[in-house]
């Protein structure tokens, strides 16, 4: 496996607390990242995009969308709570997968927005090689943040910085209240993979807990979870994210 970069490790990671001592999950300016989802694991790909994406970054959040059906409604006390004022955004939506590639692409050569997002579900047509390496150009030459929320789709061959697998993970168990006899589920969580992670540790595998407390995402990878007698417990729901309802 390759080695880290000092570059990734000194890149600003938005409020992740790491539990161990290595690299966090990080969705970097100036670099294209795909991030894949599967049915019910919208909500937690959409969070993981905005809010890594737009990290310590102050401007305009372009969110170009398909066309087609979404199953997600945006929910402005959720972006709030992913650092990001709704008034920032701008929402576009593409009637093909050619004029959602186009507004992306135009989006990422304007330099001064804090994140390009592209949203899709399925196969994405003429999103190629050519067309990443496009994308790559232009975020590198505006140091924006591009990424690609692919619902539903397969990895393909991308000229891409970094691809991400993100599912909702079960919660650790909150505390019991007094005399109840059942633990009440915790706080959503997500499971990250590293698909490709150029220069990084593709493959390694994160449990992203949400800290409601502080705000954003802290890594719980190898906490175990304990019931008040210092036994395993049960690994609890997996809860969807509140910040985005169904719509």
């Amino acid at each position: 496996m390759e080695s880290v970069s000092a570059s990734i490790l000194t890149t600003p990671a938005w409020r992740l607390r790491p539990a161990l001592q290595r690299p966090v999950p990080m969705l970097a300016a100036g670099q294209v990242h795909e991030v894949h989802g599967q049915g019910d694991d919208r909500a937690a790909g959409l969070a993981f995009a905005l809010g890594l994406g737009a990290a310590n970054r102050s401007g305009t959040v372009l969110m170009v969308r398909s066309g087609r059906r979404q199953s997600l409604a945006l929910y402005g006390e959720g972006l709030m709570l992913l650092g990001i004022d709704p008034a920032r955004l701008l929402l576009v939506e593409a009637g093909d997968a050619a004029t959602l590639l186009r507004a992306g692409l135009e989006g990422a050569r304007c330099p001064g927005l804090a994140l390009v997002l592209l949203e899709s579900e399925g196969p994405l047509k003429g999103y190629d090689l050519t067309a990443s390496r496009r994308f790559v150009l232009a975020a590198e030459r505006t140091q924006t943040p591009v990424v690609l929320l692919r619902h539903a789709a397969k990895a393909q061959p991308s000229a891409a910085h970094t691809r991400w697998q993100v599912a909702s993970a079960p919660s650790q168990p909150l505390a019991a209240p007094p005399g109840a006899q059942v633990r009440p589920p915790g706080l959503p969580a997500l499971a990250v993979e590293a698909l490709r992670w150029r220069g990084g540790p593709a493959g390694q595998t994160w449990h992203l807990q949400w800290d409601e407390q502080h705000g954003g995402f802290r890594d719980t990878t190898g906490t175990p979870n304990r019931s008040e007698n210092g036994q395993a417990a049960p690994s609890g729901a997996v809860l969807p994210l509140a910040a985005l309802r169904a719509g």
